[in-house]
């Protein structure tokens, strides 16, 4: 369930994101399908580098500072990455510098901790 709220949330934040952003946009207009390859993107770097809290109601403030932190930029460098990609197919999502980058990371990784915090938090395993 934990992973479904990270899947749903990287979706959201990143058409979140490219809805309010004037410095991201799609490249060809289509937005269900350009979402697409951000999406799947976000999603295998947030698998291979994993960010997130065990629990996210229950987790230190600090912890979620500094997992916040590091997420953000995480996310950051994915925005710019999407850009590259999609210059190089000529398909996707353009993000025109930076700080748009920087904004839809705060946007993309504020919207998956909300929907991680949303339901019931994962029982931590005692050994």
């Amino acid at each position: 369930m934990y992973k479904r709220r990270r899947i749903l949330g990287t979706t959201l934040g990143a058409a979140l994101a490219t809805a309010l952003l004037p410095g991201i946009s799609l490249v060809l207009g289509s937005p269900l399908l350009e979402l697409l390859l951000p999406v799947a993107v976000f999603l295998i770097v947030n698998q291979l580098i994993h960010a997130y809290p065990s629990s996210v109601r229950g987790a230190p403030p600090i912890a979620l500072l500094t997992l916040g932190a590091i997420g953000v930029l995480q996310d950051t460098l994915i925005w710019i990455l999407v850009s590259w990609i999609g210059s190089w197919m000529d398909y996707g999502i353009h993000v025109d510098g930076f700080l748009a980058a920087l904004l839809g990371g705060v946007i993309v990784r504020a919207t998956v901790l909300v929907c991680l915090a949303l339901g019931p938090q994962p029982v931590p395993e005692v050994s």
